[in-house]
């Protein structure tokens, strides 16, 4: 499997960045293994971009010191799903340990992929998002979303990682059987902006080469900013096949 990978990250109209991000790629026996996440510090906590930091480069660190070597191993998917559980609830049970410590309270969201052949894994908690767009029989694009939102309502996330009770995140697995683009993004990426439009402009058709991803990334972090969004802006897209 061919893939093309691009990233775009923006503090927007905050002071800090609390979103954190990781685009890796490598060659295993001739084929590139890709591993994109997106974390989104919770507002309103103690150090947002501490907790998202953290997590990102824990789950890194997993990437190539234990995913890569599963894969060389051809390990089942179970086994790699459940890997990356158990670096999650590491990383959960060092914030609770540090909350306690300093009293502070640490939170992230985070959706996390990898990709290898026509394989790939999906990690996931909170409200960042995962989408897959691609062709219809019919010629036309079509979007899934392959996360589900944590969330009560808009403000009240149910899951994250941090220094909270741990719940479960969401791991799953699967085959791509055609040409599509993955979109992972922040809320702040996705909240003022039709999903139609985001389809649009995420086509595998129209994303031939690096320069392509960003530039369609770019314009839609522009057109969110244009329309008010203040939020942190984060986004990665995988384009496949």
């Amino acid at each position: 499997m061919r893939f093309l990978s691009e990233v775009y990250w923006d503090k927007g109209g905050r002071c800090v960045n609390q979103d954190s991000i990781s685009l890796q790629e490598v060659r295993m026996k001739g084929e590139k293994v890709v591993f994109a996440l997106i974390c989104d510090g919770i507002g309103g906590l103690d150090g947002g971009e501490i907790a998202s930091g953290f997590v990102a480069e824990r789950m890194t660190e997993w990437f190539y010191k234990e995913a890569l070597n599963l894969l060389r191993r051809h390990k089942g998917r179970k086994k790699i799903e459940k890997s990356g559980l158990r670096v999650l609830y590491g990383c959960n049970g060092e914030m609770v340990r540090l909350g306690r410590k300093s009293g502070m309270k640490l939170g992230t969201t985070v959706t996390a992929m990898l990709f290898a052949g026509r394989r790939y894994f999906l990690w996931h908690s909170g409200d960042t998002r995962a989408y897959r767009v691609s062709m219809g029989r019919n010629g036309s694009g079509k979007m899934k979303q392959l996360t589900q939102d944590h969330t009560l309502n808009v403000h009240t996330l149910l899951r994250c990682i941090g220094s909270f009770e741990w719940k479960m995140p969401q791991a799953r697995s699967g085959y791509w059987i055609r040409k599509a683009t993955v979109l992972l993004c922040s809320d702040g990426f996705r909240n003022k902006v039709e999903e139609e439009k985001i389809m649009q402009a995420m086509l595998p058709e129209l994303l031939c080469g690096q320069e392509q991803i960003y530039k369609h990334l770019k314009e839609m972090a522009e057109y969110v900013k244009g329309h008010g969004e203040m939020d942190n802006i984060s986004a990665i897209a995988v384009r496949m096949g």
